[in-house]
């Protein structure tokens, strides 16, 4: 069985990075090129096969780095270039979500990082994770998204923490669920979207090749509903929806935006967050099977002596785990 393993093809890293400076809408507070270029390096070190979305600005910059930092006749790298306002994706909802965002009163900061492009480029990499997928030039069975610039949060050994993620895929889709919130918050969109809340988290996700297909139907069903209501913030409340609306098609971790790699198998960091945003607020909301799930993370964690968590607090958790 260990050695059918070994043979199995290598999980897919898909990630991309566009010019967003020469976009429509781009702000003041967009980040330069060179801030992701050294943030990027985390992502583009990974020895795993990866398919990397780019523009002609982008690639020739991101080829070159990837190649000084594996040697690309062991480790092989698809790039589709093609500029981001360039997709009928972008065409297709720029003007509508820009409509929608003078109407609202939650936009009206005309230096803000999150504009309606970056909402589109967030919401792009379901279309990059299906494409991907689709195109199956590795033939894996997980593909993981990692932003490109991910180290820029996932900083504490991130190299060894990927490196033991992506050996281990988690079933279905695994994505890191950080503040949860009920039904009852979440029958409120306007609020709960246009304030941009905080759920789950896109930065790193995993994704089972059979599951990819319907969890990419779902999440743009959730997405247009959005539209067509007149909100959208990023790709973080989309997610949130489509759990509550399909939590067959997840495997949730949980943990912060720093530990969106370190807690992917279980509980290394962030434990305060858990508690306070997750194991609480679930508990409030009657999902106790959620909470026990987290509280489990935590002490797995913890007994594996791999976890920040205090022995002050673990005798009240082996309580909850009872």
């Amino acid at each position: 069985m260990a050695l059918q393993q070994q043979s199995q093809p290598k999980p897919t890293i898909v990630t991309m990075y566009f010019n967003l400076k020469e976009l429509p809408d781009t702000s003041k507070e967009t980040r330069p090129i060179e801030f992701y270029l050294k943030n990027g390096r985390g992502t583009l070190q990974m020895p795993y096969p990866m398919v990397l979305f780019c523009d002609s600005v982008t690639r020739p910059l991101l080829q070159s780095l990837r190649d000084e930092l594996v040697n690309p006749d062991e480790v092989p790298t698809i790039y589709i270039e093609r500029p981001l306002n360039d997709y009928d994706f972008y065409k297709m909802n720029w003007s509508v979500i820009t409509e929608n965002r003078k109407k609202s009163t939650y936009y009206k900061n005309a230096g803000d990082r999150n504009t309606v492009s970056y909402l589109l480029v967030c919401m792009f990499k379901i279309i990059a994770i299906q494409t991907a997928s689709q195109r199956n030039d590795f033939g894996s069975y997980h593909y993981f998204w990692m932003d490109f610039g991910c180290s820029h949060v996932a900083k504490n050994d991130m190299y060894e923490s990927a490196i033991k993620m992506l050996e281990k895929p988690n079933p279905k889709v695994s994505v890191l669920y950080i503040n949860y919130r009920g039904k009852q918050e979440l029958q409120d969109m306007e609020n709960v979207v246009n304030r941009g809340t905080c759920g789950m988290a896109g930065t790193v996700f995993s994704a089972q090749k059979e599951y990819i297909t319907p969890f990419c139907s779902y999440m743009w069903s959730t997405f247009y509903e959005m539209v067509a209501r007149g909100v959208g913030h990023t790709d973080e409340q989309v997610f949130t929806y489509c759990y509550d609306r399909q939590p067959q098609l997840f495997t949730i971790y949980f943990g912060d935006y720093y530990s969106v790699i370190r807690n992917y198998h279980h509980v290394c960091q962030d434990w305060h967050t858990i508690k306070y945003c997750f194991i609480q607020k679930a508990q409030l909301c009657g999902r106790n099977d959620l909470a026990q799930a987290a509280v489990k993370a935590i002490l797995d964690g913890y007994d594996k002596g791999q976890s920040d968590f205090p022995e002050s607090e673990v005798a009240a958790f082996r309580v909850l785990q009872a």
